[in-house]
C-alpha cells in the first residue's frame, strides 16, 4: 500500500513518503492497540446512516476503501489520514446537535480525500525539509555549542507541527467541495455553518460549558468552602511554562479561520433551511456522553469525569440519579486515590498559563480538599440525594463508604 502510494510522488521524494507513511501505518497500529479507538455499535450504526445517505446522493464518491473510526478523544474534532482512513472525536457529538451538522463534518473530511490534501500536505512537507533554508537552520542548530540536541529537535518538532496543519486555502477548499457534496443530500443545508460556528475556538475555550461547581457541592450542614477553589502556588508548575490543555487548542488551530470560512460559505452557496434531524443524533449523543465518562472514570481523570457529569447535570442532558450515583462514586474514588497519595498522578495542579477557567476550577476544587472534605462532601451529597435514586445498591454502596468514614 506505501509502495503504491509513493509511486504517485516524484522519484526523488519516494524513499522519504514512504518512510513516512510506514510511520503513520505504524502510529495507527500502535493506537490501535492502545485502544485509542472504541467500537460501538450504537455509535457505527449512525455513522453508517449517515454516510449511505451521503453515498447515495453522491455515486461519485468511491468509497470502498472508506473507513471511520471513533476516536476516544473528548476534543471536538475530525480527521482524513488520506489513504481512505478517517476518524471522528468522541468529543465531537457532545459538541453538535444533531445529524445535519455531523453530516457536513463528514462531507468537509470527505472534501479533504477527494481533493487529496493529505498527499500535497506531505509534499509541502518534503519540499520545506529538503530546503536550503531548513538545512541552513538544522546545521546552525547542529553547531551550537550548548542546547544543540533540543535547538535540534524543537526545529524538527516545529517542522512536524506545520506539516500536520492544514492550511487555510485547504480548509476553504474542503469546505466548499464538502458542501457541493452535502449539498446534495437531504440534510438542512444551514448547518453547515452551525456546524463551523461550534468549531470556533477562537477563544482558546474547549471546556466551555456552565458546571456550578459551587450549587452541588453546597451544603446546609456542610457550607462550600471559597478555600476550595482558591489558587495556591503549590498548584502551580511555574517551572514549566507549558499548558497541558493547550496542545488541544493548537490541535483544533489546525482548522483555522473559522469566521472566515462561514463568511465563504454564506457568500458562495445559497440556504434553503430544512428541519434538523435529531432523532437519531439523540441516542448517539447519550451513548457519547455515556462512554465519555466511563473513559475518564477508566482513566482515573477526575477532573474531566466531574467536568463532563456537571457540564451535563446543568444542561439536563443526564438523569439525575444517573448523575447522583456517579458523582458518590467519583467522590469515592478521588477519597480512595488521595489516601493512597496517588491522586496527583491521574490530576495534576493548574497551569497558571492556561485559559481553561473552568477545568482549572475543578481541578482547584480537586487538588485543595483534602481527605476530611471529602469524608464529609461525600456523606453529604449522598444524604441530599438519597431519594433521587433508583440504583439503590451502587449508591448505597458509596453511600455506606461515606457513612463508616465520618463514625470515625
Amino acid at each position: 500500500m506505501s509502495n503504491k502510494k509513493a509511486s504517485n510522488f516524484d522519484i526523488k521524494k519516494q524513499k522519504k513518503v514512504k518512510e513516512i507513511l510506514l510511520e503513520r501505518n505504524t502510529s495507527f497500529l500502535k493506537d490501535v492497540k492502545d485502544s485509542t479507538f472504541i467500537f460501538d455499535k450504537t455509535i457505527q450504526k449512525s455513522i453508517n446512516a449517515i454516510l449511505s445517505k451521503i453515498y447515495l446522493a453522491n455515486p461519485q464518491i468511491k468509497h470502498d476503501d472508506f473507513v471511520f473510526l471513533i476516536n476516544k478523544s473528548m476534543i471536538p474534532n475530525a480527521a482524513c489520514y488520506g489513504n481512505g482512513l478517517f476518524s471522528i472525536n468522541l468529543g465531537l457529538f457532545i459538541l453538535i446537535e444533531n445529524d445535519d451538522e455531523l453530516a457536513f463534518i463528514i462531507c468537509h473530511e470527505i472534501g479533504h480525500h477527494i481533493l487529496k490534501h493529505g498527499d500535497k500536505a506531505i509534499n509541502k512537507y518534503l519540499d520545506s525539509y529538503n530546503s536550503k533554508e531548513t538545512k541552513n537552520q538544522i546545521n546552525k542548530a547542529a553547531n551550537q555549542t550548548y542546547g544543540r540536541r533540543a535547538a535540534v529537535s524543537a526545529l524538527l518538532k516545529d517542522l512536524d507541527y506545520n506539516f500536520m496543519k492544514q492550511s487555510r486555502s485547504a480548509e476553504i477548499q474542503a469546505d466548499s467541495l464538502g458542501f457541493v457534496l452535502f449539498n446534495k443530500t437531504n440534510y438542512n443545508k444551514q448547518a453547515s455553518v452551525s456546524a463551523l460556528k461550534k468549531l470556533d475556538f477562537s477563544n482558546n475555550m474547549i471546556f466551555n460549558a456552565t458546571t456550578n461547581l459551587k450549587q452541588n457541592f453546597d451544603f446546609n450542614e456542610y457550607p462550600f468552602k471559597e478555600a476550595w477553589i482558591s489558587s495556591e502556588e503549590k498548584l502551580f508548575n511555574l517551572k514549566e511554562s507549558a499548558d497541558d490543555l493547550k496542545f488541544n487548542a493548537d490541535s483544533l488551530k489546525t482548522h483555522p479561520n473559522i469566521p472566515f470560512r462561514m463568511e465563504t460559505l454564506n457568500r458562495n452557496f445559497k440556504f434553503n433551511p430544512t428541519n434538523s434531524t435529531t432523532s437519531e443524533f439523540e441516542k448517539l449523543q447519550k451513548t457519547a456522553f455515556d462512554s465519555s465518562i466511563k473513559i475518564y472514570f477508566d482513566n482515573l481523570k477526575s477532573d474531566f469525569a466531574l467536568y463532563q457529569l456537571l457540564a451535563l447535570h446543568e444542561q439536563n442532558k443526564i438523569p439525575e440519579d444517573e448523575f447522583c450515583n456517579s458523582i458518590a462514586y467519583l467522590l469515592k474514588k478521588v477519597y480512595l486515590l488521595k489516601e493512597k497519595h496517588v491522586f496527583g498522578k491521574y490530576v495534576g495542579g493548574v497551569s497558571p498559563f492556561s485559559e481553561e477557567k473552568n477545568i482549572n476550577e475543578i481541578r482547584l476544587f480537586l487538588n485543595n480538599i483534602e481527605l476530611k472534605n471529602i469524608r464529609k462532601i461525600g456523606y453529604y451529597f449522598c444524604l441530599k440525594n438519597e431519594s433521587k435514586i433508583k440504583d439503590k445498591a451502587a449508591f448505597q454502596d458509596s453511600f455506606n463508604f461515606f457513612k463508616n468514614l465520618n463514625q470515625n
